[in-house]
């Protein structure tokens, strides 16, 4: 998760991993070989921090093989209810199930999600646990950053 933020000298042993497939434990001298899939995410343009020359271009173009841009969640408002409700069924493993409030989810539809789904995530798990035994997470539970001006 956010590799653009990765320092060089650990870019450099990331790219030497992927290359050859081998590690080395932290304290140990023995090489382990190790065949995996490798899924790197980042909200960072890689492309220019690699002209920038503070992302290796190299490790750049071993990541970039099989690219998967994914929106922000401002950009797919359509999909919060279905995300929300996700992340409310998955919060009902350890907690009361809870379901959102249509004014709740009008407000979420027209908020910008700095954080994305992560934020969206923690913003249903606050809002669940004020919500105690209410079944349902109303606009006194949903707590919202301010929007930017």
């Amino acid at each position: 998760d956010e590799i653009g933020e990765m320092p060089l000298p650990l870019q450099a042993k990331m790219l030497r991993f992927l290359e050859y497939g081998e590690l080395q434990k932290v304290g140990d001298n023995e090489t382990v070989r190790v065949d995996v899939r490798v899924i790197a995410a980042t909200h960072r343009d890689l492309e220019r921090l690699s002209q920038e020359r503070t992302f290796r271009l190299d490790l750049y173009h071993r990541l970039a093989v099989f690219p998967v841009v994914i929106p922000a969640l401002r950009e797919r408002a359509e999909d919060i209810p279905l995300l929300a409700t996700h992340i409310l069924n998955k919060l009902g493993e350890t907690m009361p199930q809870k379901r959102l409030s249509q004014a709740a989810l009008e407000v979420f539809r027209g908020y910008d999600w700095p954080g994305n789904v992560r934020e969206l995530g923690h913003v249903l798990e606050r809002a669940a646990i004020l919500a105690e035994d209410r079944p349902e997470i109303g606009m006194t539970e949903v707590i919202l950053r301010r929007k930017r001006a």
